[in-house]
């Protein structure tokens, strides 16, 4: 009576196995086609939504914590405004962007990323001595919005979140997986690349001491 359940599993198993091998090895699933859009399309769509939201978050945080650190006013509220946004359900604003005026697509994903990833960003500083402290904070920031972008696909915005949310409305599970696996490998690879980044400046300028704009 249990061997059939285990026979299924077992099944089951291999037959995702099987799915998630022939997506690594079938061209269409790198550079898509009428029925999947392919990892590396999706990959660039990724980039520019990241990279974007990444760029307007260090034009707004950035020039605001230097200036908070020379005038020495407004910490309190530029504090309360950060730990506000990391208490945001970030799933929360994107659905709530998605359904208000904005509608589904790239700007309300890029709206919520923007505001997702400010918080690491809003320290006060002192150039060029913070530069590596502002390292940590891109770093870490991007890291998170690389990750978060993921789910954006959710709501229209393209990226390597569409290969699940495809993969998963048509039962393919070898694109699910593999959507999955390319984000995780890409978001390890770009915290390594940063992370070499910030120990070079860390070698250059020192260590440096900020705090949260406060």
């Amino acid at each position: 009576m249990t061997t059939i359940p285990v026979v299924a599993a077992h099944h089951v198993n291999n037959s995702v196995w099987h799915q998630l091998t022939t997506w690594f090895s079938t061209r269409s699933s790198w550079f898509g086609n009428d029925v999947t859009t392919g990892a590396l399309p999706a990959l660039l769509r990724h980039v520019w939504i990241s990279g974007l939201s990444l760029g307007i978050a260090v034009v707004i945080a950035i020039p605001m914590a230097v200036l908070l650190a020379r005038w020495r006013r407004g910490g309190v509220f530029v504090t309360s405004l950060a730990n506000a946004a990391r208490s945001v359900p970030i799933v929360g604003v994107m659905l709530l962007l998605a359904v208000g005026p904005i509608g589904i697509g790239i700007e309300p994903a890029i709206i919520a990323l923007v505001i997702f990833a400010i918080p690491p960003l809003s320290l006060r500083v002192e150039l060029p001595l913070a530069i590596p402290l502002i390292a940590t904070g891109v770093r870490l920031a991007t890291v998170q919005v690389w990750a978060t972008a993921t789910i954006a696909a959710i709501i229209g915005s393209g990226g390597l979140g569409q290969l699940v949310t495809e993969g998963y409305a048509r039962f393919a599970y070898g694109e699910v997986y593999g959507g999955v696996f390319v984000v995780v490998v890409t978001a390890i690879g770009l915290d390594l690349l940063l992370s070499r980044v910030q120990r070079v400046l860390r070698q250059r300028y020192g260590v440096a001491s900020a705090t949260v704009a406060n």
